[in-house]
């Protein structure tokens, strides 16, 4: 059932595991924290949590107040945090692009340590593939001819390397984590 979610679905409900919040504050939380990365629409939002709620991965809870219309409260179930932790744990998803990597570390206090670290690892198996066809592509591309392509392989040749880098630096710093966790 949790299985069919959407990414920005399971964001949310990864953000309600910072507390009880109303749409209005999920949003606000939202940019505050993965809107550098993963900014769902405000709409978008208000929409995903009453199929959370429908689906018993959250609940809502109606709030009066006396100078504002009432609030609904959301809070994630154990069903929740369950289809969040599969989706953590799962790497089928897109490892090609940060974006989804970047979810689901911000989230990964949640997620099993060592499922979390070969994501990081596909990633940097992946870049590390990318680069070498970029690579490629850079010996052979004539840079006066094709000037300004050449400026947007120049871009992408550094942000790749960038993310072999991150992935590398992540990797250690997840297994010092783990070091400190088990001793």
């Amino acid at each position: 059932m949790a299985n069919d979610l959407s990414d920005t679905e399971f964001a949310v409900l990864g953000l309600l595991t910072f507390g009880d919040r109303s749409g209005y504050e999920l949003d606000k939380l939202a940019r505050r924290s993965i809107g550098y990365f993963w900014r769902p629409a405000k709409s978008k939002i208000y929409a995903i949590l009453p199929r959370l709620v429908e689906r018993g991965l959250a609940t809502s809870t109606p709030v009066a107040q006396e100078r504002r219309p009432d609030k609904q409260l959301y809070a994630i179930t154990p069903a929740g945090e369950q289809a969040l932790r599969g989706w953590l744990d799962d790497a089928e998803g897109d490892l090609s692009e940060s974006r989804t990597l970047l979810l689901t570390l911000f989230f990964g206090g949640h997620a099993d340590p060592e499922k979390l670290r070969r994501q990081v690892q596909e990633r940097k198996r992946l870049a590390e593939v990318k680069l070498a066809e970029l690579e490629a592509i850079e010996r052979t591309i004539d840079r006066d001819e094709d000037f300004f392509p050449y400026l947007t392989l120049l871009h992408g040749l550094e942000v790749t390397r960038a993310t072999i880098a991150w992935t590398a630096a992540v990797t250690n710093l997840l297994d010092r984590s783990e070091a400190r966790a088990r001793a």
